[in-house]
């Protein structure tokens, strides 16, 4: 047995709490950088040669910040209005967005020194107070290669694929790359006039589109994993729960979706019975993308009740995708269920999840619900129209799914600040909030007398 000393854990305490101090600095250097590649954005897209037309500042910083955010909402059509320059702009924007949140908020965890679900020596020491910056490069560098590797191997494949679909080759050279940062980055801006819907009629293209996608939502750091291991079992348990939670949102929202839109002819009902489920399962794949083969505006009610719930789920936590997460979602639902059946501990695929696992996943969802109920709330008194697709296009804002149900594209000055809000805020918000309620805190030193409150 070994003993540590006072000293020692006073020390540590120390570091710690010097660590978590840091953290406010740490996310405030990450939104100036945020800002600086959003301003430089908007100002190259500001360019004449940048687009087909004058482009609006509205229109330029707006685009700047969904495409930066990972969002994919845009007022304009990205292929028919910007220039191959814009388009470049755009494409960097979402490049960089991705690779700065990739690496900016594992080591924003890591400077609070908490777990990044790695328990490998050689990948990740874990350890309290600050990174050197070869330690800091060291973590970093298996995210970076995964995320730059996915995109490489996307666009090589996205190019034969589109030059089967019957692009020219030029255009094939061009859209490849574009749409494999895209889908991968999860932020879902499309070049064809009619977005992915060019793409209906071919399963390649779809099929690695949607690889990109769940990879990207997913996140590289249980991707790297695997590649090391090469075990699904070796994993830790958080990457295994967020990689079996994306995979059963995928299966579970396309068959909802299928079964929703069946009959209805100006989505898949207008397509042929044998590729109904393959477009279903790629419109479910697309959840936390944006990218999409039919009219979102089309869909019928519950489709878009569905796809709201869908859209707030999210990603993985430590992916580029937005939302509430796979695992907060899971241990909410892990929570209920052992307060249903009467139990005090929470158990998920065979483990017990610490006690604080659930309030903060309550708190997490509840932030959320408050902020979509506020902004929707906000978008409808500003623009008026239907409730639901108010709250459709508030949802996808703050969650950064990208899919609009045309509110975006007719939005005046005041529900764009409410849109912009919404992407600002789902990108830091729940990190932010992850990191202040996971600081270490001095309890008090006294507690109340014990009650209840009934119920029912």
């Amino acid at each position: 047995m070994v003993t540590v000393g006072a000293g020692t854990v006073a020390r540590e305490r120390a570091r710690g709490k010097r660590g978590a101090v840091r953290i406010v600095p740490a996310l405030a250097g990450g939104a100036l950088a945020y800002a600086v590649l959003i301003a430089a954005g908007g100002l190259l897209l500001l360019l004449p040669s940048a687009s087909t037309a004058d482009a609006r500042p509205a229109d330029a910083f707006f685009t700047a910040v969904s495409a930066v955010t990972l969002t994919g909402l845009t007022p304009v059509q990205t292929g028919a209005h910007w220039t191959l320059l814009g388009e470049g702009v755009i494409a960097a924007c979402m490049a960089i967005g991705g690779l700065l949140w990739l690496t900016g908020a594992g080591l924003a965890l890591w400077l609070l020194g908490r777990r990044l679900g790695v328990r490998d020596a050689g990948m990740r020491r874990l350890f309290r107070g600050r990174p050197s910056a070869r330690e800091a490069l060291a973590a970093a560098r298996p995210m970076l290669a995964v995320a730059l590797g996915a995109q490489a191997l996307g666009a090589i494949a996205l190019v034969p694929a589109m030059l089967g679909a019957g692009q020219p080759l030029a255009r094939a050279l061009w859209w490849g790359p574009f749409h494999a940062v895209s889908a991968f980055a999860n932020a879902g801006f499309a070049l064809p006039p009619d977005g992915y819907g060019a793409f209906a009629d071919d399963p390649a293209v779809l099929a690695i589109t949607g690889v990109l996608a769940f990879l990207g939502g997913l996140g590289p750091l249980p991707v790297a994993l695997w590649l090391a291991r090469r075990s699904f079992r070796r994993l830790p348990f958080d990457a295994r729960v967020a990689a079996l939670a994306l995979l059963g949102a995928l299966l579970a929202g396309a068959a909802a979706l299928l079964a929703a839109e069946w009959s209805n002819a100006a989505t898949l009902g207008g397509e042929a019975a044998w590729r109904r489920p393959i477009l279903a399962l790629f419109e479910s794949s697309m959840r936390t993308t944006g990218l999409t083969t039919l009219e979102t505006s089309s869909l019928r009610e519950e489709s878009k009740v569905l796809a709201t719930g869908l859209m707030a789920i999210g990603g993985a936590a430590g992916s580029v995708a937005g939302g509430l997460k796979v695992g907060a979602a899971l241990v909410l639902a892990a929570g209920v269920a052992a307060t249903l059946r009467g139990r005090r501990r929470i158990s998920l695929l065979g483990r017990e999840l610490p006690a604080g696992a659930f309030r903060m996943a309550f708190a997490l969802a509840l932030a959320f619900g408050a902020a979509a109920a506020a902004l929707g709330a906000g978008l409808i008194a500003a623009a008026g129209g239907s409730a639901l697709d108010a709250l459709f296009e508030v949802v996808s804002a703050l969650s950064l799914a990208g899919w609009s149900a045309g509110v975006t594209e007719t939005a005046g000055a005041a529900e764009r600040a409410l849109l912009l809000a919404a992407m600002i805020a789902g990108r830091f918000g729940p990190l932010a909030l992850v990191l202040f309620m996971a600081r270490e805190r001095r309890q008090p030193p006294r507690r109340h007398l014990e009650d209840s409150i009934r119920f029912g």
